[in-house]
């Protein structure tokens, strides 16, 4: 009796088949449709189709939804594996260009007027910053098995980026022109009697002055180095964005933008 109310579907499709079985077995007896037992046996298989019909189209439509459920499943799990792979690959592009656009900003270091009077550069990726000085200081792949040495004057295609500090087998350590104990001697390019000092400011701008007053110098200018010092002539350092005089000093203040974008630099090139 447990059994029977714990499947009471089953008992009642197994009962209404039994049921037909009988009837129908009892109007092939009584010759068919013909009689009145075979009348009422039609009627009562009818009316006994119904429900059965509506059971059986039910479990039909179930396990038809199963399947479809599942190939619908499939199909989500091949779309989301496809997704996944079209957005690595758009990963892998945009990584492709972004070093693309490095290399051709570093060919421009190849190019420049002091690479043509020294033709002794190495190319570098930048592969540690220091979080404390972002920019300012960093790590590079070439060293001293790459003739790399202390000093050692570094750039992009953009202009100057600074200097060695430390070298060894596989590396480097770079102190950029952004830190204020970097001091760069620069001079105005299209006016290269009117010459200067610049260094880094704390508030991690490049900020100078020029050696002489009466030398015109505006904001706009480009600026270079002067070849005194480490760093080779001709390298650019960056544009004027002001000029103001300081009377305690006596002296022509000036606040430069680099040239280079120390923010999304990866590549540098190195005067061993």
């Amino acid at each position: 009796m447990n059994w029977l109310k714990e499947h009471r579907l089953f008992s009642v499709i197994a009962g209404i088949v039994l049921v037909l079985c009988l009837v129908i077995i009892v109007s092939f007896l009584s010759a068919g449709g013909s009689s009145f037992i075979g009348r009422g046996t039609h009627r009562m298989i009818s009316v006994a189709e119904k429900p059965l019909s509506y059971i059986t189209s039910g479990v039909r439509n179930t396990v038809a939804g199963i399947f479809r459920y599942n190939s619908v499943k499939d199909e989500n799990e091949v779309l989301k594996k496809r997704i996944a792979e079209l957005e690595a690959e758009n990963t892998e592009l945009v990584l492709k260009k972004s070093e693309l656009s490095q290399l051709r900003n570093l060919s421009g270091a190849f190019d420049s007027e002091a690479y043509k009077r020294n033709k002794d550069l190495v190319a570098a990726n930048i592969i540690e910053l220091d979080y404390s000085n972002p920019y300012i200081v960093f790590s590079v792949d070439a060293g001293t098995d790459k003739g790399v040495k202390k000093n050692s004057v570094v750039v992009n295609g953009n202009g100057l980026v600074g200097k060695v500090i430390e070298a060894g087998n596989g590396y480097a350590k770079v102190v950029s022109i952004l830190s204020d104990n970097n001091n760069v001697s620069f001079r105005v390019l299209k006016r290269q009697k009117v010459s200067g000092v610049l260094s880094a400011n704390k508030n991690g701008e490049l900020e100078g002055y020029v050696l002489k007053n009466k030398y015109r110098i505006v904001k706009g200018d480009t600026l270079i180095t002067s070849g005194i010092g480490i760093y080779p002539k001709g390298i650019k350092i960056g544009k004027v964005k002001s000029v103001d005089y300081d009377d305690d000093r006596q002296l022509k203040v000036v606040k430069v933008k680099p040239a280079v974008d120390f923010e999304t630099m990866e590549k540098v090139a190195i005067f061993k």
